[in-house]
């Protein structure tokens, strides 16, 4: 392993490993930037993890990177929660393990190299940075959020699978909670789970969106259409190029 770095999250200890803890000018050193931002990056996906796992819950982190959500829910629950992680970029992968490893999260914590979309099918998955803990990557054309092309620095093999062939044909622990965090390819992964959306056994979904055209609205009608409430509706900035993170959950008694 490389250098390990100790983050305080919250309450927390985590330790992530790093290829290097120094910064070079002019190159952000992308894990070395989500280290030092551990805590403070994406405040309400801490919450939503704070607030909606329970012990025994199944968590699918769905473009995991190098683990850092992952492992906070690991943490909290104090290893009595079940997640699986999908990463399909290859450096991020291999960053995901080791940070398993280093945490002792192995059987707690399950990595799985694949995408998940729309379909299941043999895809390319271009890296927009091919360094670890980058991200804005992309599947099946190199076109990340907002649909903006770049060249890749690397281009892979991937194996695609739907959420709903996942939890269906290759029977996967069905989830309790789902994260997407995948930069661009949200509504394919939606697309790709309607039936996991119809199982009252799926509580909660947080998706990250990019603002660009009507990319919310048209996320917000599936999810409405299979029984979601959207939780954080007054804290959503619809703005274009505003990254923000939707919750939905299924309303039970006394929530509606």
């Amino acid at each position: 392993m490389g250098e390990i770095y100790t983050c305080k999250v919250r309450d927390l200890t985590i330790q992530i490993d790093l290829d290097s803890g120094e910064q070079k000018e002019g190159v952000r050193n992308n894990e070395l930037w989500r280290a030092t931002t551990y805590d403070e990056k994406e405040p309400d996906t801490l919450d939503w993890l704070d607030t909606f796992m329970e012990p025994g819950d199944v968590l699918y982190d769905i473009g995991a990177n190098i683990g850092q959500y992952s492992l906070y829910a690991a943490y909290r629950l104090q290893k009595t929660i079940s997640i699986l992680s999908f990463e399909p970029e290859a450096l991020n992968q291999a960053k995901l393990n080791k940070n398993i490893v280093l945490n002792d999260m192995v059987g707690v914590i399950t990595p799985y190299p694949i995408a998940v979309s729309h379909e299941t099918a043999i895809e390319h998955f271009y890296s927009k940075n091919f360094a670890p803990g980058a991200a804005l990557h992309a599947l099946g054309e190199p076109v990340t959020q907002g649909d903006e092309s770049f060249p890749p620095q690397n281009t892979q093999g991937i194996v695609a699978v739907s959420l709903d062939d996942l939890t269906g044909k290759f029977a996967l622990p069905f989830p309790t909670h789902i994260k997407v965090d995948v930069d661009g390819i949200e509504e394919r992964i939606v697309a790709g789970a309607s039936r996991t959306l119809d199982d009252p056994r799926l509580k909660s979904v947080l998706i990250e969106v990019y603002m660009h055209k009507d990319i919310a609205e048209r996320i917000k009608e599936v999810f409405f259409a299979k029984g979601f409430e959207l939780f954080n509706s007054d804290l959503i900035d619809y703005s274009h190029g505003i990254v923000q993170n939707l919750i939905f959950r299924k309303p039970t008694e006394g929530t509606s």
